[in-house]
């Protein structure tokens, strides 16, 4: 195996990782957790949540230092990429979106685990209205999931 193919490898587990953990939560835990009433569901959420947090922000460090590998390999250069000229073939372009739908997804994500999620947390130790929050970040979560299918399937046009 090629140094190339163990990056392709280590891009790919960071992957699944991250979009698996995704969609375990929304098309398993969060319909099971309906069952549960509202106080154990928040704490299973807050404790399945922080522990998803460090796995989930790992496999994106993982997946933005492997995907940069494998843009360099593919001649990308900070130079051609900042000025653009990487983007101007049809894989650039592909590449391009790819990398609009990382950023957005990994924004979307900063804000559902440093804001919405803990600010539901806040408002429910408080007796506050934590419902909205917590709408709030399931929202999130849902587009967050949405964009990394989105990613997934621009990957797929890059290797095709």
């Amino acid at each position: 195996m090629t140094g190339y193919e163990i990056v392709v490898f280590v891009h790919i587990v960071a992957a699944m990782l991250w979009v698996g953990g995704i969609l375990f939560l929304s098309l398993v835990l969060v319909p099971a957790s309906r069952r549960y009433p509202r106080d154990l569901r928040a704490r299973l959420f807050t404790d399945v949540g922080r522990q998803f947090r460090v796995v989930g922000w790992t496999a994106l460090a993982v997946l933005v230092v492997t995907g940069a590998v494998q843009m360099a390999a593919r001649g990308a250069t900070l130079g051609n990429v900042l000025d653009g000229s990487f983007f101007q073939t049809p894989w650039g372009r592909v590449m391009g979106a790819k990398l609009l739908a990382v950023f957005v997804m990994m924004l979307l994500t900063l804000i559902h685990d440093f804001i919405a999620g803990p600010g539901a947390d806040r408002a429910a130790r408080a007796g506050g209205d934590a419902e909205r929050m917590r709408r709030s970040a399931g929202r999130l979560a849902r587009v967050t999931a949405l964009l990394a299918l989105i990613v997934v399937f621009l990957a797929v046009q890059l290797v095709r």
